[in-house]
């Protein structure tokens, strides 16, 4: 009997369990930090065979770090696992926050799959972009940016203008989710940022363009699912109050195939791990392709299930069975075309909550309520709620993606007059 041991919930939620072609040929084992696990709906814990709560690594960390797991209560959990395991036991992880982690516990536990070495080229932006210039992948100019005294500053200000541009990003080499990123036009911005960053950042060269994302299930260096998606605004415009939502494009568009080409030639010079990977790029005005980043990972979840039921794909059931081996029956729902938004917050008191006014069908998850008291929204991580936007006419649907580029869903009151 196989085990396979999952760190951190995420991804986890668009798992198909009941497509499980051999259920009582596996055992699927959870390790999660209390406060991700808190999160998990009830219906979802039968999926697993066993689940091992530790302590979470970063407790004031907000929603971004809250599936940190404690290394050391997660390395005994692991160790418990295998000591009474039945047979071949594969560690996964579709975290972002985890992936070196687990790759550190594969290496430890002596576990196939990918290891640091493999996964370094997705987690550090500035070893990233290296390999894919080696490779002729167009990326941003960017470099590595170095603590410097405040006296230096205005010169070192001076540098990196004149090798990247103006204005330029700030942005930290390991996170997700445009969580930490700055953009900088002044010296007076520069100062300000550097006195608030206390992690390994990069300076970078400012795009701009059309975003999309590029994602994919490999094995052996062979795409098994790939699709790309279209952003209606850039990440950075959804800290700044606009509703983000990405279209999952037809399969027949001629942009598909030429990003997923230009995907999977920056994948195979970071190494190409089987599995989900999720690539960001730009399109500009002048028809070039910009490479932005990778994760070696799907992308969010709300994204995730959007993807699933438009392509009609279980695809976290295909990366586990890529990864370990567990074969799952095809999808059995009904194909729709969907996509995905996230609603920002603003500072303030939330007043009232207003539904998209859109053709398709709609479903939303509040993650505020009338009367809350919230700040700006700081990353992806921190939404006010989540958007899933369906139709069988794809037409429609792209209509109504286009028409939420005007949603303003939340209204909000001075603390005041609370």
């Amino acid at each position: 009997m196989k085990t396979a041991v999952v760190l951190s919930f995420r991804a986890m939620g668009a798992f198909r369990h009941d497509l499980l072609r051999d259920p009582r040929g596996i055992r699927i084992v959870l390790i999660v930090s209390d406060l991700e696990w808190a999160t998990v709906d009830a219906e979802r814990h039968a999926y697993f065979h066993q689940v091992h709560v530790v302590p979470c690594a970063a407790p004031d960390g907000g929603s971004l770090l809250s599936s940190a797991v404690d290394p050391q209560a997660a390395r005994a959990a692991l160790r418990e696992v295998l000591a009474e395991a039945p047979g071949p036991v594969t560690l996964h992880c579709f975290d972002e926050l985890s992936m070196i982690f687990a790759a550190e516990l594969r290496a430890e536990f002596g576990l196939r799959g990918p290891l640091p070495a493999d996964i370094l080229p997705f987690r550090d932006k500035c070893v990233m972009k290296e390999r894919l210039i080696a490779a002729n992948v167009r990326v941003p100019r960017f470099g590595r940016y170095r603590a410097v005294d405040s006296d230096d500053l205005a010169r070192y200000f001076d540098h990196i203008i004149a090798h990247v541009g103006l204005p330029f990003i700030l942005k930290p080499i390991d996170s997700a989710g445009s969580h930490g990123v700055y953009v900088i036009s002044t010296l007076a911005e520069l100062r300000a940022a550097d006195a608030r960053i206390d992690a390994d950042y990069e300076f970078e060269e400012l795009i701009t363009g059309t975003m999309y994302s590029v994602n994919l299930v490999s094995q052996d260096r062979r795409v098994l699912f790939g699709g790309v998606t279209e952003y209606l605004v850039n990440t950075l415009d959804v800290r700044r109050g606009q509703v983000n939502a990405d279209i999952n494009l037809a399969d027949d568009d001629p942009r598909v195939a030429r990003m997923v080409g230009f995907a999977t030639q920056a994948m195979a010079a970071l190494g190409w791990p089987d599995g989900a990977s999720h690539l960001e790029l730009f399109h500009t005005e002048a028809d070039e392709l910009i490479f932005l980043e990778v994760g070696a990972r799907f992308k969010g979840l709300a994204g995730l299930a959007a993807m699933q039921r438009n392509y009609g794909i279980a695809l976290v059931n295909l990366a586990l069975q890529v990864e370990a081996g567990v074969a799952s029956e095809p999808y059995p729902d009904e194909q729709i075309y969907c996509f995905d938004a996230v609603i920002p917050k603003r500072s303030g008191v939330v007043d009232q909550l207003h539904g998209p006014p859109l053709v398709s069908n709609i479903e939303i998850t509040w993650k505020v309520k009338p009367g809350d008291l919230v700040d700006e929204t700081d990353s992806l991580f921190a939404a006010g709620g989540t958007i899933l936007v369906s139709n069988k006419d794809y037409d429609v649907l792209y209509q109504d993606f286009y028409r939420l580029a005007g949603y303003q869903p939340i209204t909000y009151r001075s603390e005041r007059s609370r």
